[in-house]
């Protein structure tokens, strides 16, 4: 069996590539690369990407690919996009900062003081310091990324048929996957978790849904709302419901601390990360 698992980053798809090959046997994991790289000759395989314009990871890309590689089981990953904005947003260096210091201080002085006073600073205000080109952007260019990346998603998700699985991320957190379970004619690994051996276990942050709460501020829901909505009502996400925690609480090990190792640690996940799926390979 040949399974795809595809959604954007930091909505639990790589947690999910394992999950699903624990329920297979003599399963094949890969993740990552451009659609197609790791096709092969497998008893069972499952293949892991995520949509990345920036990378070259278009939807036009993995429409061309779809239309020529068949899948047994295809499954779209989404997340309350107010979580996988601030997972997307601590998860900025997991490459390092090599030219960028300047800007990863900046950022990360940003989320320090919003750890001491999570009221203080807007989520939108950090954004601004996480772009790829020139920096800090504006709140309308942080806005901007968000409607885009959404609107593009929203309009890939409408046109897949039947056979895909929408599967969210708060359901595989809840182990609510009885559907999904139907749906592949398998019972997943609910228990698996990211092999510490291939630099992905390295990257995984809080496995919780509801985290916006403490990082969101009244003055974010007027801007990232209209952004989201759409997104939220196709996927049955509550999208009336913004109202942050009364009691907002920014736990450094999940924020400041893991923003300081991902860097630390970016040369050995790359070289794991790159080891990977040849040793995945030779293991056939």
């Amino acid at each position: 069996m040949k399974v795809l698992i595809l959604g954007t980053g930091k909505t639990g798809t790589t947690a999910m590539v394992y999950k699903v090959a624990g329920g297979l046997p003599n399963c094949h994991a890969f993740s990552g690369g451009q659609p197609g790289k790791y096709i092969g000759d497998y008893e069972n395989a499952v293949y892991k990407h995520t949509y990345e314009e920036r990378k070259g990871k278009s939807f036009d890309v993995f429409k061309e690919h779809l239309s020529k590689e068949h899948y047994d089981r295809k499954i779209w990953m989404a997340r309350d996009p107010r979580d996988a904005a601030v997972s997307r947003m601590l998860y900025r260096w997991h490459r390092g900062y090599s030219g960028r210091k300047k800007q990863y201080e900046a950022h990360l002085d940003l989320v320090l003081k919003k750890e001491k006073a999570p009221r203080s600073i807007p989520f939108h205000e950090i954004c601004r310091y996480t772009g790829h080109d020139d920096w800090p952007r504006t709140a309308d260019q942080v806005v901007e990324a968000e409607q885009h990346r959404y609107e593009q998603m929203l309009k890939f998700v409408n046109i897949l048929g039947n056979d895909w699985f929408f599967f969210r991320f708060e359901d595989m957190v809840d182990n609510h996957v009885k559907d999904l379970n139907h749906y592949l004619g398998f019972a997943i690994q609910s228990d698996a978790e990211v092999p510490s051996a291939s630099g992905k276990a390295k990257v995984i942050r809080k496995k919780a849904s509801g985290d916006w709460r403490h990082w969101f501020t009244e003055a974010d829901m007027a801007l990232y709302k209209p952004a989201f909505d759409a997104y939220m009502e196709f996927f049955g996400y509550d999208g009336n419901d913004w109202t942050p925690s009364p009691d907002p609480v920014i736990e450094p090990r999940y924020a400041s601390v893991y923003m300081q190792e991902l860097p630390r640690k970016a040369t050995k996940n790359s070289i794991l990360r790159y080891l990977d799926p040849i040793i995945q390979r030779l293991t056939k």
